[in-house]
């Protein structure tokens, strides 16, 4: 804009092209003028000058103006503009209130605004929202106000963790992106935060996460940072941090035992009511008395009349002095049944026998064992039952395998018990991870089954490394088989009793576990990573090793649960387990932990995605979310698998087969550690990340560092000669008439 400075010369060029329009011609009379016009000469070139002066500077004023300089950048503006990156925390924590009513979320969008309105000429604006996941609404910087204040005003609070690493992650990539279009621009990141420890520590000395702490240290490099502390209330803080099925599992057939936890992180202690919620129905209330820093146990109790999802919830009674009201409820999904279904699968007559007697022995339990034998395995609907067992079971197809495998990965239970028909090689190639099984020789003997469990879980000694590729690598069982071997052990290693299996016989060494007799079984490498070995036997070779896969749990018991599985050269059977005392407390308490969290609600975090698998000829599933929010619709694929991603806030989602009543509930939970106000301390911060405690010091900052536009003045000046010059040239004019 300064170029237009050169139309300035345009009124001199117009006197010195009119000066050179007139001719001098030779006349009498002139001289008798002369002596009258030299009174008025000095009086005309004054007024000649003093118009062509203010033509002149009415054109340099519009030039300047339209520039628009700066009062500390010098005449002509010349310093360099900001581009600053507003980061602002949507998480959960940030929906806390103050004394006023005030979120912290309405506290930094109003100190984000103010640092809108703040700018000046040639600042650059981006913005990023840090929830569940960073997201930029703007895309790219601008110099538009109207614009980045209407997004920060849409900033939404969400229920979720801020991940402060992607919103790093993010703000580099803005800042990359914008070299460009914010050439010479300063670059400055600006955190509006309550600093909450959840979030922040993710940078905070050495217990940060190193990605994180890499990607502060990339953007502390390009730009500024610092965080306004938007944070800070009087109120209390109290939640319900968690909720669950106390013992057994959960059915019609009896009353179900709920426990959970009540936290007073800050505030007054006191009593508060309690309640339990079933269905959006109080069943049952009490009191419960709080102090800081004490979690609050509360149990209930309650029957079930009818079968189908359930909703259940833990609720705080409301209250005008809790600061955040969102973590007041915890809760539950349980798909209720008149008992406790599991599929028996024998691979051989009576195979499945001694299993399905141990789960009920008079017929009117809680289990309702359902015996099939394992060519109808294909058939049968495995949605319909908790867990499965397979006994004796020769081999299984891939298909059968691949079937498995997903019922456990979306929350189901099977345990593999051996015998003498399974054919380990077999398994080994449609159970054990994708690639082939490891050489005998990785079937060593250790000399205990600690040490064998501590190269199942850290990937030590020479198997460990030879195996260290399959971890992880899919597959059912959690480990590889080698031929059957008879090696009697008399004495089964519990191991210190630390699974939860075996916790209940802690204290009761009578009761048969560690004198359980085993003749003969199958050597068993278990898959480094998550695999943990139970039981061992007395040369260290696992007996009953479990493992997560996806959100269900799968375990493999080397030896036979049956009698009938005998010794081809003695005729012996594999081992007395099944007619031993410890048999029906370890098949309860391994059924317990097979199911555990499916049957009476494993939960999700905000924002997790919910998965299943939907019934043969199910074209259409429809999930219920909570507070009335509109139905989602997903369609399966070609193998029934489904999955729902739009999981952004708590409560129950149900959902079933399109146009028929929901079959099953997840329940979606906050993150309890978003209830505690406690914020990161500054000391442990980075170095490079200054932090400012008070709000108004934000304003400040910003009027501080603003320099004082100067355009608007010019503007005015310039009117104001444009409104002068004519007036002058007519009083001239008349003047010299």
């Amino acid at each position: 804009m300064l170029g237009w400075l050169a139309a300035a010369a345009a009124p001199i060029l117009i006197h010195l092209w009119m000066r050179q329009t007139h001719r001098e011609t030779a006349w009498a009379a002139v001289r008798f003028l002369r002596a009258a016009l030299e009174k008025q000469a000095r009086k005309l070139r004054l007024q000649h000058w003093v118009l062509l002066a203010t033509r002149t500077l009415l054109l340099i004023l519009l030039a300047l103006a339209a520039a628009k300089p700066l009062l500390d950048s010098g005449l002509l503006g010349a310093g360099a503009p900001t581009h600053r990156v507003l980061v602002i925390d949507a998480s959960l924590s940030m929906k806390s209130l103050d004394a006023e009513g005030r979120t912290a979320l309405e506290k930094a969008k109003q100190v984000a605004s103010s640092l809108v309105d703040a700018a000046r000429a040639g600042d650059a604006y981006s913005l990023v929202v840090m929830g569940p996941q960073a997201s930029a609404p703007l895309g790219r910087p601008t110099s538009d106000s109207g614009a980045a204040r209407r997004a920060v005003e849409a900033v939404a609070p969400t229920q979720a963790v801020g991940d402060l690493g992607a919103a790093l992650a993010s703000a580099k990539s803005l800042i990359e992106a914008s070299r460009d279009s914010t050439s010479g621009h300063r670059q400055e990141v600006i955190f509006l935060s309550d600093l909450g420890a959840n979030t922040w520590a993710a940078i905070a000395d050495a217990d940060g996460e190193r990605q994180a702490a890499a990607l502060f240290d990339s953007v502390a490099e390009a730009a500024e940072v610092s965080v306004i502390d938007v944070g800070g209330s009087s109120l209390d803080a109290v939640a319900v941090t968690s909720l669950g099925v106390a013992e057994g599992l959960p059915s019609l057939a009896a009353p179900v035992e709920f426990v959970g936890e009540v936290r007073l992180f800050a505030g007054d202690p006191g009593e508060r009511n309690v309640s339990l919620v079933v269905d959006d129905a109080v069943v049952a209330q009490r009191r419960v008395r709080l102090a800081v820093g004490s979690p609050a146990a509360v149990g209930f109790t309650h029957r079930f009349a009818t079968p189908g999802p359930k909703r259940v919830g833990l609720r705080i009674a409301g209250s005008s002095d809790d600061r955040l009201r969102d973590d007041d409820q915890r809760n539950l999904a349980m798909t209720l049944s008149p008992r406790v279904r599991v599929l028996c699968v024998a691979g051989a007559p009576g195979a499945a026998d001694y299993l399905a007697d141990a789960l009920d022995p008079t017929g009117e339990g809680v289990y309702e064992p359902v015996v099939v034998s394992d060519a109808d395995l294909p058939t049968v609907d495995l949605t319909d039952y908790a867990c499965v067992f397979l006994s004796n079971v020769r081999e299984l197809s891939e298909s059968e395998a691949e079937r498995l495998t997903r019922y456990v990965a979306t929350g189901g239970g099977v345990a593999l018990f051996l015998g003498d028909r399974v054919d380990a090689a077999r398994y080994n190639d449609t159970l054990a991870p994708p690639r082939q099984a490891p050489p005998d020789a990785l079937s060593v003997h250790t000399p205990s089954g600690a040490a064998l469990r501590r190269v199942a879980e850290e990937g030590r000694a020479d198997q460990g490394a030879a195996l260290a590729d399959n971890a992880g690598a899919g597959g059912l069982a959690p480990g590889w088989l080698s031929a059957s071997v008879a090696a009697p052990s008399y004495r089964v290693d519990p191991l210190g009793y630390e699974h939860p299996i075996v916790q209940p016989f802690r204290g009761w060494e009578r009761a048969g576990l560690l004198t359980t007799p085993v003749y003969r079984h199958f050597p068993f490498t278990p898959a480094p990573g998550q695999a943990e070995v139970v039981l061992a036997l007395e040369n260290g070779d696992p007996l009953l090793v479990t493992a997560p896969l996806g959100r269900g749990r799968v375990a493999v018991l080397t030896t036979a649960a049956t009698l009938d599985s005998t010794d081809p050269t003695t005729g012996q059977a594999w081992t007395a387990l099944p007619a031993w005392p410890s048999f029906l407390p370890i098949v309860r308490e391994l059924t317990r932990y097979l199911v555990q969290g499916e049957g009476a609600g494993r939960g999700l975090a905000i924002g997790q995605a919910i998965t299943g698998v939907a019934s043969p000829g199910t074209s259409e599933v429809v999930v219920v979310p909570p507070a009335d929010a509109e139905p989602g619709r997903v369609a399966p694929d070609d193998q029934g698998r489904w999955t729902y991603t739009t999981t952004d806030r708590a409560g129950v989602y149900l959902f079933g087969p399109a146009g028929e009543a929901p079959t099953g509930a997840v329940a979606v939970n906050t993150d309890a550690a978003e209830s505690d106000p406690e914020t990161v301390s500054t000391d442990r911060l980075p170095d490079a990340l200054r932090v400012r405690r008070s709000v108004g010091d934000a304003r400040s900052d910003a009027a501080a560092a603003t320099p004082t536009p100067l355009h608007r003045w010019l503007l005015y000046a310039a009117l104001g000669l444009a409104l002068i010059e004519p007036a002058m040239a007519c009083w001239f004019g008349r003047g010299s008439g």
